[in-house]
């Protein structure tokens, strides 16, 4: 017969054992922006942040047929890469992407200061929430269509139909639409930090959404409507909710 005092020295253990375990699938799961500084980031987890992480992610639109074949590759598509520029995080990512560039690790103190002054004032937290989108297509005879589009935008057209949804809030309307300089691809949706008194955004919500409109150029599918969804409980960083 096992002893009572023995039983229960193993349970303990087994229970200890059970604890550990947890503990070291927990830290195998985090992922790499939760276990180390941003400027030990490779530039292959740069671009994880960029393009495919909780403040960063791709909203496509494909053609309703391919038999046209003037696609650059593959199936034909047009893609809005949508990234909440204000987080924390995305502009942590785009330092360190300049910084391995530039060859920052390798850099004298006095050249690694001189960096960090040109970089300190993009790394502060802005007082607004920016939704950044670059678009582009493989579709070569819609490309010149699709920039006359938004190149060509200016913010009261889009007040009424471009808002932030929090999971448990009123849609934030459009502050501002600012269009990229030149021959760039990329527009930004600007929004306020607080709507009605309180932050857009808090820990108890679950989702946040960026509605806006999209040009239907033809042969391309859907309603021109996107929505874009963001999940609360993935966007905190460095122990706070980034957005």
């Amino acid at each position: 017969m096992i002893s009572p005092k023995i039983s229960l020295r193993s349970r303990t253990v087994s229970l200890l054992a059970a604890i550990i375990l947890l503990g070291l699938s927990a830290a195998l799961a985090a992922d790499f922006w939760e276990k180390k500084d941003y400027k030990e980031w490779t530039q292959k987890e740069c671009q994880k942040i960029l393009q495919d992480s909780p403040w960063a992610q791709d909203y496509k639109i494909f053609a309703k047929s391919t038999s046209s074949g003037d696609a650059t590759e593959g199936q034909q598509y047009i893609n809005y890469a949508v990234q909440l520029l204000s987080a924390t995080p995305i502009r942590h990512a785009q330092v360190r992407a300049a910084q391995i560039q530039n060859k920052y690790d390798s850099l004298s103190p006095e050249q690694k200061q001189a960096f960090d002054k040109q970089t300190e004032g993009f790394l502060a937290t802005p007082d607004k929430i920016i939704v950044n989108v670059a678009y582009s297509t493989n579709i070569q005879r819609l490309d010149m269509d699709l920039a006359g589009y938004w190149q060509t935008k200016v913010t009261s057209i889009f007040q009424n139909s471009v808002y932030l949804i929090p999971g448990k809030g009123k849609k934030v309307p459009l502050a501002e639409y600012k269009v990229a300089p030149g021959a760039q691809r990329v527009f930004q949706f600007i929004f306020p930090r607080e709507f009605e008194g309180k932050p857009v955004l808090s820990p108890d919500d679950k989702s946040l959404i960026l509605e806006f409109p999209y040009v239907l150029l033809r042969d391309m599918a859907g309603d021109g409507r996107g929505m874009v969804e963001f999940k609360v409980k993935k966007m905190v960083y460095n122990g706070q909710l980034e957005y």
